[in-house]
Parts: C-alpha cells; structure tokens; sequence
C-alpha cells in the first residue's frame, strides 16, 4: 500500500475508534432505497459495523483529468454502514435484475437468485438483505472471499 491509504486506513481506525477487520472494493454499488453508484466504493468492518463510502472520479486518461463541456450533476459523497447482526442473508444475483430493481423500487426479497446460466454468461452483484428488509447490491472484486468473512456471523 502507498502513503496516502495507510493515512486514510489510519484515519478510519481513529475516527471508529478501532481496527479495521475487513476490507474490500466494490466496482459497483446500489441500494434499495433508490441509491446507485456506476463507480466504486471501499468497504471496511470495524468492530462488527460493516461501513461503506464512494470517493468523487473524475474522468482521466493515463491520470490526466479530462475537462468536459457536459454540465455534471454535482457529486454527492455516499457513506452509510449496518451493523453485521442486521444481516439476513447473503446471496449473489445478475447485476441486471438489481439495476431494473433498483430504478423501478421493486423489493429486494423478490429478485430471483443468479441462474445457472447468468453465473456463467451474466455480471453477478451480491446482495446483502438485512433484517429490515434493504437491501445493498455489491459488485464484489471478490464474493467468495466477502461471504466466507461473514459465513461465521450468520
């Protein structure tokens, strides 16, 4: 790791006031509750809060910003968390049938898992449903790695 994130690690520890158990990435994000993000957000567990923010992208080539004549809605940093006891289940579906969910309210509960075939030919999300009901819709770098982390908890 470079500089800059063992300072942002740092951080995230002081300000939870804790060790962070767990982290990943995901490369895409959304919610039940209307929320989605085209562009990645970090996910870290300290002491059993599993908390998840964005980071503003600018567009860049090689890490030369891109300027656009396009009027760009303004950003609109995303940081929430749940606690791992909210959890309800864990399941993996097409990232498809998440974004139509997503953009059409349609409930969580009611999206079928990943087939077969989508497994094999589909982008997958994983979906975290918690106790409540909302859900959040992850595009892991890693699924197995995230549900055997928890597989424990549950």
């Amino acid at each position: 790791m470079n500089e800059d994130a063992n300072e942002f690690i740092a951080e995230l520890e002081k300000k939870f006031d804790g060790k962070i158990d767990y982290r990943t990435y995901s490369t895409w994000y959304a919610s039940s509750n209307g929320v989605m993000r085209e562009f990645g957000v970090f996910i870290y567990e300290i002491h059993g809060i599993f908390h998840f923010e964005d980071f503003e992208r600018k567009p860049a080539i090689f890490g030369f910003a891109l300027n656009s004549n396009k009027k760009q809605p303004p950003y609109i940093k995303l940081e929430d968390s749940f606690n791992k006891d909210e959890i309800e289940s864990i399941t993996q579906i097409s990232k498809s049938k998440a974004t139509t969910a997503v953009k059409q309210s349609i409930k969580p509960g009611s999206i079928p898992l990943a087939s077969l075939f989508e497994k094999i030919f589909s982008p997958l999300v994983t979906r975290v449903t918690l106790k409540d009901g909302k859900a959040h819709f992850f595009e892991l770098i890693n699924h197995k790695e995230f549900l055997q982390h928890f597989r424990g908890d549950m």
